[in-house]
């Protein structure tokens, strides 16, 4: 029992720093990720005093981040059943989405053309990678073709607050 409670804890530490080095490479610091890998290296189940329980969240460990997706139906679906489903879908993928870009924050790349003083393209691409475990559908709302999904994602302040860039 006490092996596999060290194995979690591990697991649970190296998660934790591993999220610190990804944050730190978007961070283009490449001195944080360096040390934040290090650290993830370093991680040993002996330095974790045995008997050490993980404590329960309470309210003052938790983060709590909301996100509202939109979905809209399809024009070409076969059935008016399935284009509510398909903008359900797409309301909770958005819903994912925006709480993947709380967590992580998002990569932009931008590039503008102008010639002759005058703007003559501008193009934005953004990119998300995110995993995210645990988020909950609090309410989902769908009229004349159009999907809302309140979506509630509760995060243990005592790993993620540094991840997030806060403070408890």
């Amino acid at each position: 029992m006490q092996t596999q409670k060290s194995s979690i804890l591990r697991k649970i530490l190296i998660c934790a720093l591993s999220c610190s080095a990804l944050w730190a490479l978007n961070q283009d610091s490449a001195e944080q990720a360096t040390q934040a890998t290090k650290e993830v290296e370093s991680v040993n189940v002996a330095t974790i005093p045995q008997g050490t329980n993980i404590s329960p969240l309470n309210n003052q460990h938790v983060i709590e981040l909301e996100a509202v997706g939109i979905g809209v139906a399809p024009q070409e679906s076969c059935t008016p059943a399935q284009a509510v489903a398909m903008a359900k879908r797409a309301a909770i993928v958005d819903a994912y989405r925006q709480l993947g870009e709380q967590m992580y924050g998002i990569q932009l790349n931008s590039n503008d053309s102008v010639r002759n003083m005058v703007l003559q393209n501008s193009t934005i691409k953004t990119r998300l990678n995110a995993l995210i475990r645990g988020a909950q559908i609090k309410e989902t709302s769908c009229q004349q073709g159009v999907c809302q999904v309140n979506m509630e994602l509760r995060l243990d302040g005592r790993v993620w607050s540094k991840v997030l860039g806060i403070s408890l």
